[in-house]
């Protein structure tokens, strides 16, 4: 009998003490991540944690654009995150962005963005998005220019950029660039990454031109699938190549 009380006292005090550390994870539970995302089960077979991490698809980051003499260092989260994922997951079904799509079906990688960089360049014409909208910056999406025929620089870039990716275009190699060029000041345009080299679709210019040959614009930040960058430019040591991989020595943002 005396075993027995001994055996429900020290389970009260155990409760007693678990108490306040209870009330503090109660507290906590509003400020940590839920526990399908904390939790982490113990798996005693190692094989079983390779066997999981296997079946699960891999997904390649974006190349960094070194692009325009430029070294893209990561820039983590910006102010136009947001802005782009919307734009990049909306009108994969618009019917303009299909029908234009289509019209470059059969064509080969270069053959595709020539014919959407002189299609989308024709069929919108660039207005500021304080006329056109009533707002001084707002990036629309591609079905919505596409239906207006008016938009500007960053409009123009993703109505491209969306047509590109229903024409078969792998989304990872297209970016939106923010710049200024040299006689037109701050612009917008978009990068496609190809297996010759990374290529420049400008709204003002209908022919498609390598990164490499374009001198007139700077780069201060571009954005791609789920990653950003910013660009400076090497202080001394070798240049950089567009198209380089990782690189060695010092770098500074402009």
């Amino acid at each position: 009998m005396a075993l027995r009380w001994i055996g429900v006292a020290v389970a009260g005090a155990c409760m007693v003490a678990a108490g306040p550390a209870m009330a503090i994870d109660g507290e906590a539970a509003a400020t940590t991540p839920s526990r399908s995302e904390a939790y982490q089960p113990l798996i005693l077979d190692p094989k079983a944690r390779l066997a999981k991490q296997a079946s699960r698809p891999m997904i390649l980051a974006p190349q960094s654009p070194n692009v325009f003499g430029t070294v893209a260092l990561n820039a983590g989260v910006t102010f136009y995150d947001a802005r782009f994922r919307r734009v990049s997951s909306a009108d994969s079904k618009d019917p303009l962005v299909q029908r234009m799509a289509e019209g470059a079906a059969g064509l080969d990688t270069l053959g595709k963005l020539r014919f959407i960089q002189q299609e989308i360049n024709h069929r919108v014409r660039w207005m500021h998005d304080l006329d056109n909208m009533g707002v001084a910056d707002f990036w629309a999406n591609a079905g919505e220019t596409l239906r207006r025929g008016t938009g500007d620089s960053e409009d123009i870039a993703i109505a491209k950029m969306q047509v590109l990716k229903a024409a078969g275009f792998n989304p990872k190699d297209l970016y939106i660039s923010i710049g200024r060029h040299s006689q037109r000041g701050a612009h917008i345009l978009l990068l496609a990454r190809t297996a010759t080299g990374f290529f420049v679709l400008d709204d003002q210019v209908d022919e498609l031109t390598n990164a490499s040959q374009n001198s007139r614009f700077t780069p201060i930040m571009t954005l791609g699938q789920g990653m950003s960058w910013i660009h400076g430019r090497r202080v001394g040591g070798p240049k950089v190549a567009s198209n380089s991989g990782p690189i060695a020595g010092r770098a500074r943002a402009k």
